[in-house]
């Protein structure tokens, strides 16, 4: 039996940590407004740049405003220096000012250009017909929450199974990942805004499970065929099996790591791998993925120092699925950031950390406002993203929960790509993220009451009248 490593004397608890890179926010900027273009997808492409002075007519969503035409305290902003996150803050600015002074360094732009090449290690052509979808949210999300149900309790167990010195059982998280793999190739959306429920005193079993559902749409995103994506989401079920032998002081410590407790919860990976080679079944890749998903380009991750040629392709994938999930997730000594906030990490960690094609892949592949995104609209009202559009990024699916004077009851439906104006006929447009703690949005409660499996029978924004 494998016993879990005990520190002698642990040390007091400083107040702050992450065992992921801290990185300063990086850019993400725009020089042309997306536009709807047939078959056609949004890609993104990197720029490396200066500080240069623009007129606000060519503000685009992901620009970082570093400096006004005119004093802060003039202004309603409340920093100095932000990144344009909604088409509200555009509008904003161009009320105030004239020009502004736009940081573009480390930026990424959102474009719209036609994509029709082959990958040279798969051979599978990268079209629209990839990547689409078979079932809408509604019919996706009830046959997804079996599947998500099934899954949760099977990593549960497998972590069990480990704890007691057992090895894992292959075969079941095989059948396990490939119900999700189907679930993902109908609808990803659907496990994504599932992926963001999450029971407390369960973060390993539930971001591994979270991993395995982002890599799986990864892979998607990439046109990799089913047993592919198979493989690729066991790596990512697996990939921190490991930490069933952290002990329980460093892997649930609400403070900063000292270098004994962090060299500890390295040896994560170590353990993974040979839990991983004592099991029967288990996917070569899923022990290297295992052992290396904390590897980066630069050499500055562990346990081996591995630069960019010595990375394989999955452990590529689940190295960034890993850190936005870590990111965007309530941890004992952090509350969750937004997604903004993890592709500003992953933007800034580019080449460096992790392979920048596949950053930009990723940001496709769930969209700029992925499903589970709590939003505020122009109206005040607030809801959560159920549903991306495959071309309009900036204007999701959206299930409105509150409006300013409360919770709405019943919630309502807003597919913002067909309803383009609010109840008074004024613009209806994003206008911020709402990290989860603020937003008051409970998916758990949304879940348990079934409006998740009867998303069609809630009244539709506009043909019904608000009531709190």
């Amino acid at each position: 039996m494998q016993q879990r490593r005990r520190l002698k004397n642990p040390p007091p608890r400083p107040l702050e940590t992450t065992e992921y890179e801290t990185l300063p926010p990086p850019t993400i900027r725009l020089r042309r407004k997306p536009r709807v273009i047939q078959d056609k997808r949004p890609t993104l492409s990197y720029k490396t740049s200066r500080k240069v002075a623009i007129p606000v007519a060519e503000l685009r969503l992901g620009m970082y405003v570093a400096e006004l035409d005119r004093p802060w305290e003039e202004t309603p902003f409340l920093f100095q220096g932000f990144t344009i996150e909604t088409e509200h803050d555009i509008a904003v600015i161009r009320e105030y000012c004239e020009q502004v002074t736009v940081d573009i360094e480390s930026s990424v732009d959102f474009q719209i250009r036609p994509t029709a090449r082959t990958s040279k290690r798969t051979g599978t052509s990268h079209t629209t017909a990839v990547s689409k979808r078979s079932e809408n949210i509604e019919r996706a999300l009830s046959r997804a929450q079996r599947t998500h149900a099934d899954s949760s309790r099977l990593i549960r167990s497998i972590m069990d199974d480990v704890r007691l010195g057992k090895s894992v059982d292959t075969p079941a998280a095989r059948a396990a990942v490939t119900e999700c793999v189907d679930s993902v190739i109908a609808n990803p959306d659907a496990m994504t805004l599932l992926s963001r429920i999450r029971e407390k005193d369960e973060y390993t079993s539930q971001h591994s499970l979270s991993v395995s559902i982002l890599t799986v749409a990864l892979g998607r995103q990439l046109g990799m065929q089913r047993e592919e994506l198979i493989d690729l989401g066991i790596c990512g079920l697996l990939h921190d099996v490991g930490k069933v032998l952290t002990p329980d002081e460093v892997l649930t410590k609400p403070g900063r790591l000292t270098v004994e407790e962090m060299e500890i919860m390295k040896e994560h990976t170590t353990h993974g791998r040979n839990i991983l080679m004592s099991s029967s079944g288990a996917p070569l890749k899923a022990l290297d993925v295992a052992y290396a998903h904390h590897e980066r380009f630069n050499g500055s991750g562990y346990p081996r120092g591995l630069v960019e040629a010595q990375i394989t392709h999955y452990s590529r994938l689940v190295a960034i699925t890993d850190t936005f999930d870590a990111i965007t997730t309530d941890r004992v000594y952090n509350n969750a950031r937004t997604n903004m906030d993890a592709f500003r990490v992953l933007s800034k960690g580019r080449k460096t950390h992790w392979d920048p094609t596949l950053v930009i892949r990723f940001v496709e592949a769930i969209g700029i406002y992925p499903a589970g995104t709590a939003v505020e609209l122009s109206n005040e009202m607030i809801g959560i993203v159920i549903e991306t559009h495959p071309t309009q990024k900036l204007r999701p699916k959206v299930l409105l929960t509150h409006t300013p004077n409360g919770p709405l009851k019943p919630p309502m439906v807003l597919d913002m790509s067909t309803r383009l104006t609010d109840e008074r006929g004024s613009k209806l447009e994003i206008r911020r993220v709402l990290p989860p703690a603020v937003a008051g949005i409970n998916l758990h409660s949304l879940r348990d009451a079934g409006l998740l499996d009867n998303l069609a029978s809630l009244p539709e924004f506009g043909r019904a009248i608000p009531s709190h």
